[in-house]
């Protein structure tokens, strides 16, 4: 007899063996040799079609683990919300006085008019240089080569010169202790956030301000009065001001007027259980689960921020000088300006979309902690009447519109012990299959097969000998 016959008869021998003998269903009657074949042939057909049926409900079942693990669905939740007021970033926006007079400083009495808009992109760069494209190195225009991070912070504005008083309800507090600076895309920025009063409630600081609701208090409101004017931003706690932030989430101060917003906050609260499945399931990051070097904590526009910063390196082998958590020596020059203007409108559309070849591709998953807010209502006054006038340029206001009734949550649906449940439950309906099925399988091939190996070569070891 050949090896290969040898080999498919010893296969055939465990595998009649193992079917007489598991707990399997249907498998006996195939092995049974009184059984008659069209007997053998129907149960053989049975046991495919069980099997077949075991492979889809195992396939939907892992699918949906996959999936459609999370549900995110709305829930109420009364008067104990913890929502509190998104995050308020003020960045100043084309201070006009102070440009005029850094434009002064450096050019001179004398100079092109053109040089103050060439240094209003640099100070306020947001991408685009057209003057300094179509103006510098022309008639006899000089502008400035580099050091351009340091030329926006000469033309910026101090924090104590920034804001005149801020007020929470209708006390004032020390504007630049709780209002933070931050370094984002879009320049110098100072942010009030829950995050920052937290660590002020941590070192003990009597004067950290807690802006969630509380039962017969006022709502809360944050308000203050600039010299000059600026963009305001409404993020998150963990977001930040970026380029691509949402028009509904830009605020725009403006001279001699008086801005009241009310806003209408949703929270998420995600099931302890979310942090168990993978990125993939549950289809967002923890601030915690960082990855990016431009932030500490990690967040949508964090993580679109960096991915410009990578793009900006490989495109210019440089990075806007308004990039966070930068070296000096990545800051562009000159023609790293003029190279990130080139390629503004590819740098400008970020996407998640990997088929498309006209914008930016970057992977980034929402926060899962993000805080869900809208503007419902505004009102403007004019501040001709208020004392100091001529010291302030604009107000602004920023409150809560009412105690928030409802939030959206985060529960796992279909977890890794619905997984074990529903294999199991396809198991034990199809092959009649648990658990101890599964040793027993292993403990039969492993010990009983090899053991019935061993025999049938001792066997043939003897007969050689005796022949």
């Amino acid at each position: 007899m050949g090896k290969a016959a040898e080999f498919l008869a010893k296969t055939t021998a465990i595998f009649r063996n193992f079917f007489g003998q598991t707990s399997l269903h249907g498998l006996r009657f195939i092995a049974e040799e009184e059984r008659h074949w069209s007997e053998r042939l129907l149960w053989m057909f049975l046991c495919t079609i069980s099997w077949i049926g075991f492979g889809i409900m195992l396939q939907k079942s892992y699918l949906a683990f996959e999936e459609n693990s999370v549900s995110f669905a709305v829930e109420t939740t009364g008067l104990s919300t913890d929502t509190s007021l998104p995050s308020v970033s003020v960045c100043e926006h084309e201070h006009t006085k102070v440009l005029k007079k850094t434009a002064k400083e450096i050019f001179g009495k004398h100079r092109d008019p053109n040089l103050d808009e060439v240094l209003r992109e640099l100070i306020y760069f947001k991408g685009t240089a057209y003057y300094m494209r179509e103006i510098c190195n022309k008639d006899g225009i000089e502008c400035p080569r580099g050091n351009y991070l340091q030329l926006a912070q000469r033309a910026r504005v101090k924090c104590e010169e920034f804001f005149y008083h801020c007020t929470n309800y209708n006390d004032v507090f020390e504007c630049c202790k709780h209002f933070v600076p931050v370094q984002t895309e879009v320049g110098l920025c100072y942010t009030f956030s829950a995050q920052y009063e937290k660590k002020l409630k941590e070192q003990g600081d009597p004067k950290w301000i807690d802006m969630t609701p509380k039962a017969r208090k006022p709502l809360p409101a944050i308000g203050f009065a600039i010299n000059g004017s600026a963009k305001v931003y409404l993020h998150s706690e963990y977001e930040v001001p970026y380029l691509n932030s949402l028009s509904s989430d830009v605020l725009n101060s403006e001279l001699h007027l008086f801005k009241d917003y009310w806003v209408a906050t949703n929270e998420v609260e995600n099931q302890p259980e979310v942090r168990g499945l993978s990125l993939y399931q549950r289809k967002c990051r923890f601030p915690d689960e960082n990855y990016i070097e431009s932030a500490d904590f990690y967040s949508y526009s964090s993580c679109i921020v960096d991915c410009r910063r990578r793009a900006q390196m490989k495109l210019c082998n440089c990075t806007s000088h308004h990039m966070p958590k930068t070296k000096p020596e990545e800051h562009c020059d000159y023609d790293g300006i003029i190279c990130l203007d080139r390629y503004n409108s590819y740098l400008s559309t970020p996407s998640r979309n990997s088929d498309r070849k006209d914008g930016l591709v970057c992977d980034c998953l929402p926060g899962c902690v993000d805080l869900d807010f809208q503007v419902v209502d505004f009102r403007i006054v004019d501040i001709l009447g208020v004392p100091d006038r001529s010291l302030i340029d604009s107000m602004m206001q920023i409150r809560l519109r009412s105690v928030p009734t409802e939030k959206y949550k985060r529960t796992v649906v279909n977890g890794k012990l619905d997984l074990v449940v529903s294999i199991g439950g396809a198991a034990g309906l199809f092959l009649g299959a648990s658990l101890l099925t599964a040793v027993e399988v292993s403990l039969f091939f492993l010990i009983k097969a090899r053991a019935s190996e061993q025999q049938g070569g001792t066997k043939d070891n003897s007969n050689e000998v005796n022949e």
